[in-house]
Formats: structure tokens, sequence, C-alpha cells
């Protein structure tokens, strides 16, 4: 295989990227001049640089390709209209279609989320034939499902072998830039009132994703779209868990919908001062309470794996504790557990 992936340097993207290269493949990465590329560092890998809102740029780098992964997208609850997010979505998905066209790919792998199924008050886990309720969802879910309809529509109309891949939440080690996903860890272990909330969330590693996404390149079913996830898991479980870990308090207060959506949005007023982006916004608030939990058996079927939803978040704590993201007063706050202090060791390059 000769893949291209748009959005490499990113948590998924970079880890797309090295199951390829596990498994024999050659790479091409797509990045943006002006990206991070750490995560990418030492790899075998070509690189192609633009952006995927330049139809001609991503015509060229997909040239010579047989197979493309679309990872690339505006993932943030904070910072980005509505409008802004829709642009990069629908520009994106047709230049990423008439790409794949052109460069006659036999198969495009288009990522988008497991959250364009909306919400569901019930705790029973939606699949891939749930009846989507978007209303009141994040920009970003909504313009995920706005790629995903645009995308479906123009691989049908240019005759495209298109693959969709619906991702849980992604957690794991490597994330540089960081991805939105981090905050379900970070705005835990730093919340002074070490706040929970009902409803549940599903949490899938990153590698598993990845692989997955590489399983589905080969085996899946064109104009099909695949969840993958892991455990569903209610909120407090992944609290007491980060709790446990990095032997911080556990969760003291239980916060409901109308107290959340108080929260942030006294938050974002604050944002607004600061500059720097609110740790919760309204959007996020207004799905407290809700399960946001998913059946992954159609994947299940053609061979997809995932580790469980503690090990996804153990790599992740280990991974954190010496990345940039955390200030030295953050780092000296926290007391790794002895399985915390292991996996934070065995994830450590070593001097080859």
């Amino acid at each position: 295989m000769i893949a291209l992936v748009t959005g490499a340097n990113g948590l998924l993207g970079n880890h797309i990227v090295q199951a390829l290269l596990e498994d024999g493949h050659t790479v091409k990465a797509m990045v943006r001049p002006t990206s991070n590329l750490k995560a990418l560092e030492g790899l075998d890998i070509e690189y192609a640089y633009g952006d995927v809102r330049d139809g001609a740029a991503l015509r060229a780098a997909a040239d010579g390709c047989d197979t493309i992964f679309h990872t690339a997208a505006v993932f943030s609850y904070w910072g980005f209209s509505q409008e802004e997010m829709d642009q990069t979505a629908r520009e994106g998905a047709i230049n990423v279609v008439d790409a794949a066209r052109d460069a006659g790919v036999d198969r495009l792998v288009l990522t988008s989320s497991a959250g364009v199924l909306g919400r569901n008050t019930e705790q029973t886990p939606m699949t891939e034939a749930s009846s989507p309720d978007l209303e009141s969802m994040p920009a970003y879910f909504q313009s995920k499902a706005l790629q995903e309809q645009v995308a479906f529509e123009r691989a049908e109309e240019q005759n495209v072998d298109l693959v969709c891949v619906n991702p849980a939440v992604i957690l794991g080690p490597n994330d540089q830039k960081p991805s939105a996903s981090m905050g379900t860890i970070t705005n835990y272990l730093f919340d002074p009132l070490k706040l929970t909330w009902p409803g549940g969330v599903n949490i899938v590693h990153a590698q598993d994703c990845a692989r997955g996404h590489v399983l589905l390149a080969e085996k899946g079913e064109s104009g099909e779209r695949y969840l993958l996830g892991a455990d569903n898991w209610r909120w407090k479980r992944v609290h007491e868990t980060i709790s446990r870990l990095c032997n911080v308090a556990k969760p003291t207060i239980r916060l409901n919908a109308k107290t959340a959506l108080l929260g942030a949005s006294l938050m974002e007023f604050g944002a607004k001062f600061t500059g720097k982006p609110p740790q919760a916004t309204r959007d996020q608030a207004m799905q407290v309470g809700n399960y946001f939990w998913y059946n992954h058996t159609k994947a299940a079927r053609l061979g997809y794996r995932s580790r469980s939803t503690r090990d996804a978040i153990l790599e992740t704590l280990a991974w954190l504790l010496d990345s940039p993201h955390l200030s030295e007063s953050q780092r000296k706050s926290l007391n790794p557990s002895i399985e915390l202090e292991t996996m934070r060791r065995k994830l450590q390059p070593t001097d080859s």
C-alpha cells in the first residue's frame, strides 16, 4: 500500500502513519507548513505540505498513492465558529474525494466521529444504524456530520470507493498539539473541586483506532460507516480511574446539567478576558447526562480489537507526565501510582 495520510501530525494521524509503517506500507504525510511535526520525528516517510482546503495541493499529494486516509479536521470546542468548521469540513471532503478520483486510488478512508450519531439519554450503546439527534450538539460534531454527507455524495458522483470511520473519544500517547480529547484527562487532574457528572463516554486508545483504520482500508465495505470504540463507562468511573492512577482526590461533587451549563457560561465569560480557552464550554456542558456509548460489533466482525479504556487512560497519563503540556508545578502536584510510574518508564525512549 502507498498511503497518503492527511493531518498526519495529529493524535490519530501519527498513529495511523506508525501502524502503516509497521505493516510495511509506504507513507506520504500531508501536513501544513506550520505544523508541529514532533510526533513524526524519525519516521521513514515523505512529506507533502499544504492545506486540505487547497484542492491543487491535495491532488499533488495524492499523486502516486493507492489509498488515502483523511483525518485532517478542525477539532476544537472553542475558538472556531460553526462557519469556519463547516468550511473546512465541506471543502476538505470535496477536495479529498476529487483528489482520490484524479489519483485513481483504490480506497478513500474518511475519519468522521461517533459524535455524528448525536446524544442518547438511554444507557443503550448506539450503532451505525442509530437515528442521529444532533440538536444542541457542539459545532465540531455538526461539522463532522456535514463532512460525512458531502463526502458520501461526492464519492457517489465521482465513483470513488469510500469507507467512513467513526471513532469514539480518542486518547493515547504522542498527542503533541494536544487534541481537544486531552481535556478529558487534564480538566479532572487540575480541577480543585474534583467535579464529576452524570452520563457516560466511550474512550478508545489511539493505537487501536489507527489499527482499525488500516483494517477497514483493507476489509471495510465501500459506502459503509464503522464505529471504533472500546468500553462504555460512566463519567464517574473515568474520574475515579484518573484519581487512583495519579493519587489525586476522588470526585467530590456531582454536577447536574443546569449547574454545568452555568459553570461553563462563567468559564467562557472569563476566557474573553484571559485569552485562554475555557476549561469547559456551554456546548460541552449541554451534553451532561447523556450517554455517548457505542457498539463496535460491525468492525469487530472484520477483526477490529481494542484494549480496555483503563489502558488508554493509563498510557495517556504516562506520556502526559513527561510531556510539554504540564508545567513544573502541575507535575509536582501529582503523585503517580506504582503502576503509572512503571508505564511511564516503559514509554520513555531508550538509547539505541
